[in-house]
């Protein structure tokens, strides 16, 4: 099959900038390309990589784009830009794959191939406008109805199959000896719960004392990361300023090695995410119990595809009237048994495992493959 994947217009590929699709595509092109297939990723122009040069058997083209906006409206003129000089630019495929939001409109069907989209954001009503698309991949199951709850036109088009996952991530020494380091890792945003995070630690270093134990936070706040900017950092700070040396902000990490080691260093990963449709899937939990990280997580019916209460993770009441005490209280839990921990720790390995990058890809090569036979009939 003749692949082409196109990222949407703000993050380049390789991801050195990470983002969670970028860093999807990126590994699946490779276990194509590794299948057999000849693979092309479209992304944006970045910094000095070549507008096009093939890599490990994969070609690249990089089209001129630009930073992403904090203004919505914005944001969709600058893709709208950019899938117009990617429609020009695309070459023969079989199967186009794309997360930008405009390119399926635009996309020249002769050249294009299958429009298969991947819907790796919770669905704004937009879906409606995908007429021309072939498949509507949702990222979980929890975005596959909401398609179609939004789209009912388009239901018969819609599959379900989640983010893959690298072999690196998965943590091959289980014995190793784990810092008292409780880890976020995400945006630095509102709707991430961060805040809530550093409140239900505050609460709990100023109540229990939490001796030895330590809040690390990585990710990037700049609004153009898709953080929201230096104001909410300044108040993350406030927040934690009590507790000292005892909470770090350590800045964007986008180097996969020091990522994993991130992950294989602290003993408690939490994602308080407050995005009811913002959310869709939520890939840092998924690599952080791969790495054997003993996980909390807010409630969202998205974390459901690999996420058992007290079993593969713990998960704490987020919609209430004092969420930060319903967090502080799971934490508690976690830091003060450790043969729960270890057994949420071992569970979640596990469910990490059914997301490894061979096993989507082999699901997505074979939906690929039921695309191009409806073709031939």
């Amino acid at each position: 099959m003749r692949i082409t994947i196109v990222i949407g217009p703000f993050l380049p590929v390789p991801p050195v900038l990470g983002g969670a699709v970028e860093k999807g595509q990126f590994l699946l092109a490779g276990a194509y390309h590794a299948a057999g297939h000849d693979v092309t990723m479209v992304s944006r122009r970045y910094d000095d990589f070549p507008h096009a040069e093939t890599v490990d058997g994969i070609r690249h083209i990089r089209i001129a784009s630009f930073d992403r906006s904090s203004s919505l409206a914005v944001n969709l003129v600058l893709d709208f830009c950019y899938a117009l000089r990617v429609a020009r630019r695309l070459p023969p495929s079989d199967i186009t794959v794309t997360n930008s939001f405009s390119l399926p409109l635009v996309l020249p069907r002769r050249r294009a191939g299958k429009i298969y989209v991947p819907v790796a954001r919770f669905p704004k009503r937009q879906m409606a406008l995908y007429v021309r698309a072939d498949r509507l991949q949702a990222i979980s199951h929890a975005v596959a109805d909401a398609i179609v709850a939004q789209a009912p036109s388009v239901a018969d088009r819609v599959v379900t199959i989640g983010f893959p996952l690298s072999d690196a991530f998965f943590c091959a020494d289980r014995s190793r000896l784990r810092e008292r380091t409780i880890l976020f890792v995400g945006r630095i945003a509102r709707e991430k719960g961060v805040h809530l995070l550093v409140k239900a630690f505050a609460s709990m270093a100023q109540e229990r004392g939490m001796a030895g134990w330590k809040l690390r936070i990585v990710g990037p706040h700049a609004v153009s990361q898709g953080g929201d900017g230096a104001e909410y950092l300044a108040e993350l700070t406030a927040l934690a300023r009590p507790l000292g040396s005892g909470c770090e902000f350590v800045g964007p990490v986008f180097d996969q090695a020091a990522l994993i080691e991130a992950y294989r260093s602290a003993a408690i990963f939490v994602y308080p995410s407050l995005a009811e449709t913002g959310e869709a899937f939520g890939l840092a939990p998924l690599e952080a119990m791969a790495a054997g990280c003993a996980v909390v997580l807010s409630s969202l019916r998205c974390f459901d595809d690999y996420v058992e209460d007290r079993v593969t993770a713990l998960k704490f009441d987020h919609r209430g009237p004092a969420p930060e005490n319903n967090l502080a209280a799971a934490l508690a839990h976690l830091t003060t048994d450790g043969d729960l921990a270890a057994r949420i720790a071992e569970a979640g390995v596990r469910a990490a495992s059914r997301f490894r990058a061979a096993e989507i890809a082999a699901r997505m090569l074979d939906d690929f493959a039921s695309l191009l036979a409806e073709r031939s009939r």
